[in-house]
């Protein structure tokens, strides 16, 4: 028998809501602008092959508004973050990939494990050969005594 090889696929779908809190607490540990502003507006944007969010915000004290845009590798970062916060196990090899698709984005991540098959083992932890004591051979395993213990 050889070895055994795994191909896991994992599809997180994240609606625009949890992306956007996963921006916020990102950019919140970074000290970003969107950690210092009010959110107005939020929109996918699909351009080609590029996409991403743009972000409304107000800075407090100020009536301006201004759009940001936030990228795929950043929204990427932002997800990984947010699962590693929540304790949502990802794998840390393996290819990952963002898709818009029309409930949120789609986080993918494609991973191959080869597990190699386990030999027998015929020896020690030292890697001796396996020898046992005179008297404890698994074929010297019979009983000794005649005696009925009665309780």
């Amino acid at each position: 028998m050889s070895g055994l090889t795994i191909k896991e696929t994992r599809r997180l779908v994240l609606p625009l809501d949890t992306v956007l809190e996963a921006l916020l607490d990102l950019e919140r540990r970074s000290n970003g602008p969107l950690s210092r502003a009010d959110i107005l507006e939020a929109k996918w944007v699909v351009a080609g092959t590029e996409g991403g969010i743009e972000i409304a915000l107000r800075a407090e004290g100020d009536d301006a508004i201004e759009w940001q845009r936030f990228d795929f590798p950043r929204i990427g970062a932002a997800i990984i973050a947010y699962c590693r916060a929540k304790h949502i196990p990802l794998p840390y090899s393996g290819v990952k990939s963002l898709e818009l698709t029309g409930e949120g984005i789609a986080f993918n991540i494609e991973n191959t494990v080869s597990l190699a098959e386990k030999p027998r083992l015929r020896t020690d932890l030292s890697g001796q050969p396996q020898r046992y004591a005179k008297g404890y051979e698994p074929t010297a395993n019979t009983t000794n005594s005649r005696r009925v213990f009665c309780a």
